[in-house]
């Protein structure tokens, strides 16, 4: 009796075990991929904007970017939006471009952002070191935002020698997206502009506190 109790409640455990022991992918944060990724849309579907941004997802988003743009478009057929002629499949490729370019901006800028700090105080002096080596990674990445933006508006030209209301794609916000850097309503170089002109003004402040004496008030 013995025994057989013994054995029923060690096959209880083993069931419970081969039940806990095994995951399911859905229990997983990421997703596999489970093809090869060849085509400029490819990257572009499996490109994530997360919440909430650090280094590592902003860091995989521009991997996956700076991929798609050298990497040929699929055929027509596949592409993101329904293609009526080869003119239509030209603008739509200069449309893809220039939004990859944007967004390759931002993701620069987002990614110097985590090196920068805005404000120098008084007892900025202790961290003149780390302080110094971030701002010289920030501008970096800024100098390489800014490059993209420069690109961003390039292609924005070129999709603009394409007559839009007979070659429109269906892709509305990328649509959206190039009307408004056309206008000036995308204005990334100003932003960027700013912060490396900051990072000038930072570091001097910086030298300046190399000669300042902090005195503690008497209590």
């Amino acid at each position: 009796m013995k025994k057989t109790t013994y054995l029923l409640t060690l096959f209880i455990l083993l069931g419970i075990f081969q039940i806990n022991s095994f995951g399911d992918l859905e229990d997983f944060k990421f997703k596999p991929l489970n093809k090869r990724l060849k085509y400029v849309e490819d990257f572009f579907r499996i490109y994530n904007e997360w919440l909430y941004e650090d280094l590592d997802s902003i860091s995989r988003n521009i991997y996956f970017l700076e991929l798609a743009w050298v990497l040929p478009f699929d055929h027509p057929i596949r592409a993101l939006t329904p293609i009526s002629n080869e003119i239509h499949w030209q603008r739509y490729k200069l449309l893809i471009k220039m939004h990859i370019a944007l967004l390759l901006t931002k993701n620069y800028l987002d990614f110097g952002k985590q090196f920068y700090k805005d404000n120098i105080y008084f007892y900025s002096k202790e961290y003149e070191k780390e302080l110094l080596e971030g701002y010289d990674i920030a501008e970096t990445y800024f100098k390489s935002a800014l490059k993209w933006f420069e690109i961003a508006k390039r292609y924005a030209s070129m999709v603009s020698m394409y007559n839009s209301q007979i070659y429109r794609t269906t892709l509305y916000y990328i649509e959206d997206e190039w009307q408004k850097l056309l206008n000036g309503e995308i204005y990334y170089d100003i932003t960027i502009k700013r912060l490396i002109n900051k990072i000038s003004q930072n570091r001097n402040k910086l030298k300046q506190l190399r000669e300042f004496e902090w005195i503690e008030p008497i209590p």
